[in-house]
């Protein structure tokens, strides 16, 4: 099985594929919104965007990375996301002028169906293992396709 990290810059450990538009090798050099991945159905064990999100604009493109994991994740798959918090009451979320989406815990509850939009985004639905800011900024959340 397959690992994916996206966004990883030159940070990927070994056994992971990185989807990265500068540093992605072959048909995993593109931006993560850029669908389908090169991989079947279920054909990934786990993802991880470490303060990548961020980076995918809001709208359109971050359901397109959420329901492109949801795709390729198996059963009981992870994904673990890290993005900082925009409600923190510090200044990581927002002074970083490459930052193009903010999140807040709340962001999450829109996957895992805890919110629901009076309109059908669709958005695939996931359940949430982990959700939690840790330290004074950054929201960590972990969760597989329902």
């Amino acid at each position: 099985m397959v690992s994916i990290e996206i966004g990883g810059g030159h940070l990927v450990q070994a056994g992971w594929v990185n989807l990265d538009p500068v540093n992605g090798t072959g048909e995993w050099r593109r931006p993560a919104q850029d669908v389908p991945w090169p991989i079947g159905d279920g054909g990934v064990d786990a993802i991880r965007a470490a303060h990548v999100m961020e980076h995918i604009p809001a709208g359109e493109p971050r359901l397109a990375v959420m329901n492109e994991a949801h795709r390729v994740l198996r059963p009981g798959g992870v994904f673990e996301i890290r993005v900082p918090n925009c409600l923190s009451g510090t200044w990581h979320a927002w002074a970083d002028p490459t930052h193009v989406s903010f999140w807040c815990v709340e962001s999450f509850h829109y996957f895992d169906g805890v919110f629901a939009a009076n309109a059908d985004y669709g958005i695939r639905p996931w359940t949430t293992h982990e959700l939690r800011v840790q330290g004074d900024n950054e929201i960590l959340w972990k969760g597989s396709p329902r």
